[in-house]
């Protein structure tokens, strides 16, 4: 009876109840320990822990392999040379050249990494110059020898922005993968532009995953962009 017990627990595991299952459990633990039959229930306890833990270690395995696949299909869609476990994401905040700010977000193995993140408040001009704004980032970004190089670089921007970032990364003779992501109404929806692709590429044209990732890095930057901008102007205004 206990091994019939056992087989349909089994079954009902890989069918994909194991909520169900594991209800059914903590009511008979509950029953149990109503009739004063304490080692059974601990013994049901026992199950039940040791069940959650396994389904708990599912979805991470499960949650890692997604991200996995995810970096694969960037790389492939990129050309990147490298699985993109570091990505840096960057952006400019700043209305007229007052007030401007950078930042510089982290996504480790698809993954926000908030303790990487860091803020630039632009030094070298007051005009409204986006791209020279962004050379200044980048430039201090690499004067740090002791953070971890990116696999891949993400800029706010299009073609522009794109060869600022390259002039800085070859100053300093290093071929990080730099990707320039853009709005461009004039051909109807959001573009890349990168060292490695030789015309600019729809976003539309790959993977929905490895898109939502580009997006969610960008819109990321942004946030962290405009939220040190609002704190310097609220603090200088």
């Amino acid at each position: 009876k206990e091994y019939e017990k056992n087989i349909k627990a089994i079954r009902d595991v890989l069918s994909g109840k194991k909520v169900s299952l594991v209800k059914k459990l903590e009511k008979e633990m509950s029953k149990e320990a109503e009739t004063e039959n304490f080692e059974k229930a601990i013994y049901i306890r026992g199950q039940v822990e040791k069940l959650k833990s396994v389904f708990e270690n599912a979805k991470i395995i499960h949650e890692i392999f997604g991200r996995e696949k995810i970096l694969i299909d960037l790389q492939k869609s990129l050309s990147l040379p490298r699985l993109p476990r570091r990505i840096e994401g960057y952006d400019i905040s700043n209305i007229q050249g007052l007030f401007a700010t950078g930042s510089m977000v982290v996504f480790t193995d698809g993954r926000m990494d908030k303790n990487e993140y860091r803020k630039f408040k632009i030094r070298a001009t007051d005009s409204p110059n986006d791209v020279a704004m962004l050379k200044e980032v980048l430039t201090r970004r690499f004067r740090h020898g002791e953070w971890i190089y990116p696999d891949l670089i993400l800029i706010d921007g299009g073609k522009p922005q794109l060869n600022a970032a390259l002039s800085v990364l070859n100053s300093i003779k290093t071929n990080i993968p730099v990707v320039a992501l853009t709005k461009d109404d004039k051909h109807k929806g959001d573009h890349i532009y990168a060292r490695a692709i030789k015309n600019r590429i729809s976003l539309k044209d790959i993977s929905d995953s490895a898109k939502n990732l580009l997006l969610q890095i960008d819109s990321e930057a942004h946030r962290f962009a405009i939220s040190y901008y609002r704190k310097l102007h609220k603090e200088l205004k």
